[in-house]
Parts: C-alpha cells; sequence; structure tokens
C-alpha cells in the first residue's frame, strides 16, 4: 500500500496506476520457492495462503496471513501469523484451533550479482511457536533462517528466468517450553534450489530440484526433490471484473521426494495465494484508483 500521495478517482484507472500496482502486486514467491524483489519504499502488501491440501492430510487447515512493508526502496520488513483451525472432515488431538506460530522476517535488495543474476535479494525470517501448535506445523523449536534468492532472465529465451534459493533453517530454543513432544528430533536443514521458470504471460510453468542436507542431534543425512508445476497468476483485470480485491495465484505441482533410509514419496501439490493492499480493502474500489506521485 503506497501511503503518500494518493487520491481516488471514479473513472477507469490510468494505465500508470495499472503498471504500479502490477509491479507491488507482482508474484514473488510460488510453493516454498522466493524470487528475489521487495515491494518498495512505503508500500504495504497483505498475502493469505489458505493450506486447502490440508483438509485431505490433516486434522487441522493452515491460514497464513502475512503483512510485508517496504521501509525503503531496497529493504522489507514482514510479520505474519499462521493460525489453524480443525478440519471438519478429520478427527483426533489436532482437530482443533490455535494461534501456530508468528513469523517475522526482513530482505534486501542487493540488485544485480556477480555479472550473471538480473536480481538479487538476501534476508531472513523467524517462525515463533505460540501455544501449542501440532508438530507438523512447529516442532516445538523457534526456527531462525537466514536466505538468498537470486534470478537470471536467459538471454535467447527473454520468458524464461533461471532462479536459485539458498537457505539454512536452524532451530533453536528461544525460550524453554518443557520437553518436546517424543516424536520431534531437532533438526537444522542447509537448502539449495536450483529451477527455471517460464513465464510468457498469465500463465507460467517451472521445474526445479531441492537439495538438503538435513543435520539432526547425532546423526546427517540427504534429501532430494523433483518438482515440476504450472502457475496462473489471475490478471487485475479479471480480478476486477469479478469483483475481487487484490492479485490471485493459483499453482499446481507434481513432486517426487527421496529422503535417505525412507521411501520415495510423489503426489500432486496445490496452492491458492492471495495478495492486496489495505487501500484496496478499505476503499471498495477493486484498485480502481489513481496515483499522483510515489
Amino acid at each position: 500500500m503506497a501511503l503518500d500521495g494518493a487520491v481516488f478517482a471514479a473513472t477507469a484507472p490510468d494505465p500508470r496506476t495499472v503498471s504500479m500496482r502490477e509491479q507491488v502486486l507482482r508474484m514473488t514467491e510460488f510453493f516454498d520457492t522466493t524470487l528475489p524483489g521487495t515491494v518498495g519504499k512505503r508500500n504495504m502488501t497483505l498475502h493469505f495462503t489458505p493450506k486447502f491440501s490440508d483438509f485431505r492430510h490433516r486434522e487441522y487447515v493452515r491460514y497464513p496471513f502475512e503483512v510485508r512493508y517496504g521501509i525503503g526502496e531496497r529493504w522489507d520488513l514482514s510479520g505474519g501469523i499462521m493460525p489453524f483451525g480443525p478440519n471438519p472432515f478429520k478427527s483426533g488431538q489436532d482437530n482443533r484451533w490455535g494461534p501456530g506460530e508468528v513469523k517475522l522476517g526482513l530482505r534486501y535488495d542487493l540488485g544485480a550479482l556477480l555479472n550473471f543474476f538480473d536480481a538479487t535479494t538476501v534476508g531472513f525470517e523467524t517462525r515463533i511457536p505460540v501455544g501449542k501448535p501440532p508438530t507438523p506445523l512447529n516442532d516445538h523449536y523457534t526456527h531462525v533462517k537466514p536466505f538468498a534468492s537470486a534470478a537470471h532472465t536467459l538471454g535467447i529465451w527473454p520468458d524464461t528466468t533461471f532462479y536459485a534459493n539458498l537457505s539454512y533453517d536452524r532451530s533453536v530454543e528461544l525460550s524453554h517450553r518443557g520437553e518436546p513432544p517424543p516424536d520431534v528430533m531437532r533438526r537444522n536443514t542447509i537448502e539449495v534450489v536450483p529451477g527455471l521458470l517460464f513465464k510468457p504471460g498469465q500463465f507460467g510453468y517451472f521445474a526445479e530440484y531441492r537439495f538438503r542436507h538435513i543435520a539432526e542431534e547425532t546423526d546427517s543425512h540427504l534429501a532430494h526433490e523433483v518438482r515440476l508445476g504450472s502457475i496462473w497468476d489471475v490478471p487485475l483485470a479479471r480480478s476486477e471484473k469479478w469483483r475481487l480485491p487484490g492479485k490471485w495465484q493459483l499453482e499446481l505441482a507434481y513432486k517426487v521426494s527421496a529422503e535417505q533410509g525412507q521411501d520415495l514419496v510423489h503426489g500432486v501439490a496445490t496452492r491458492v495465494s492471495w495478495r492486496t493492499t489495505l487501500r484496496e480493502i478499505f476503499s471498495g474500489t477493486n484498485g480502481n484508483t489513481a496515483k499522483t506521485s510515489r
């Protein structure tokens, strides 16, 4: 949400306004992959990504919500919460309500790097358990994760982007919460994710490989995963036609994963992501606003 120099117009939006909204609400992630970039100075975006797959696999359903704010042209602050509620189609001890976990983060846009990457972003995020969330949602520990995300547009295929994510997820005991559940094993994970994204328009396709080095209290092992998927980045014009605020993104992927000591796992994953601004919510105009300055 841009906080300065804004006026509201009753007529159709200026094309420059549409391009600004597209920039602020552009696709910045899909599934567990982060693309480089920040929202820009004094812009604020809201992100909501309900986990519909939980209806099939878990006794609870997660409803992650996140706010991102640009404290500078290259700096982003983010904060969010992942509450959960009972799954009406399943029962069990985790079929309940709870706040889940709180998430805090900071990002910095480095720009071009190493004469290869067109855009690079570094940052960190932390996830803190609140209450007594189910173990798969949070494993009793606070997680601190520094990360880097970079992307390079292929010159011969300008609609194709090579991207790479690097992160280190370390679990720490921020405050003593009693003994962890018996099925919890403390883990520190290094993850490297190279991939290709082909997105000539509103529809995109991606292929990526995820490599993980997992260090546990007594041992360490490797894990591998391959994902192939598609993305529908719903145009703002279509969202406005449906009288829906913000930007909608639908994702579908087939993944195959193998972790040492475990059987091969494969399946289909889906995700719906929604991002908007406070202005669109409170104005009720579905983005039909004009902006005089940034």
